[in-house]
């Protein structure tokens, strides 16, 4: 059951002696995607939004949603953390779909929460001037509200580009695409910290 507000998320319990430890968001999509069901990150932006991983003795059983995403109808790809759909230095339209908060030191995803059963979506073009402020400000998550910046919270999204653009999955170069689709497969995974 994904996280309402005011709710607690997750809940204690030991850490299991075979848990599948993955190096990276990137390496927790794979394993997920081959059918890991509980596993623990030792790095990267979902390790960062969960707060990293517990003292000694204190584990944390946390349901995490899944992303599959699909680049110009090819075949679903496996994603935990984020989808950036972005040509070089953020020129033109870009798109930012998180289920985690954090991007690298970038604060994307004020708003997201890796088990709400969305993804918060940030798509817009900037001139160059305003990247480089909305840059400073994304450390922080101040970059949104902004009148170049659409945002949106959704369990499926759609976005379509003039011309082919890098998508990048959980850190990694998947491929260039005209057309990105997001979907969120709410409680897919439990994450031990």
């Amino acid at each position: 059951m994904v996280i309402r507000k005011g709710e607690p998320w997750g809940s204690s319990g030991d850490r299991p002696a075979d848990l599948t430890i993955a190096a990276d968001d990137a390496d927790a999509a794979a394993s997920v995607a081959a059918g890991t069901k509980m596993l623990g990150v030792s790095s990267g932006d979902m390790f960062r939004t969960v707060g990293g991983s517990a003292r000694a003795g204190e584990h944390q059983h946390l349901p995490l949603d899944f992303c599959w995403v699909t680049i110009d109808n090819g075949p679903q790809l496996p994603c935990l953390s984020h989808v950036v759909a972005r040509h070089r230095w953020w020129q033109g339209e870009a798109a930012v779909i998180m289920n985690a908060a954090w991007l690298g030191p970038l604060y994307l995803g004020p708003r997201a929460h890796p088990n709400d059963g969305l993804v918060d979506v940030t798509r817009g073009s900037l001139p160059v001037g305003q990247r480089l402020q909305a840059r400073r400000r994304a450390t922080s998550g101040s970059h949104v509200p902004h009148p170049g910046l659409t945002t949106s919270r959704t369990a499926a999204w759609n976005g379509d580009f003039e011309r082919p653009v890098p998508v990048w999955i959980d850190g990694v170069l998947a491929a260039r695409g005209r057309k990105i689709s997001v979907e969120v497969e709410p409680d897919a995974v439990i994450l031990v910290t």
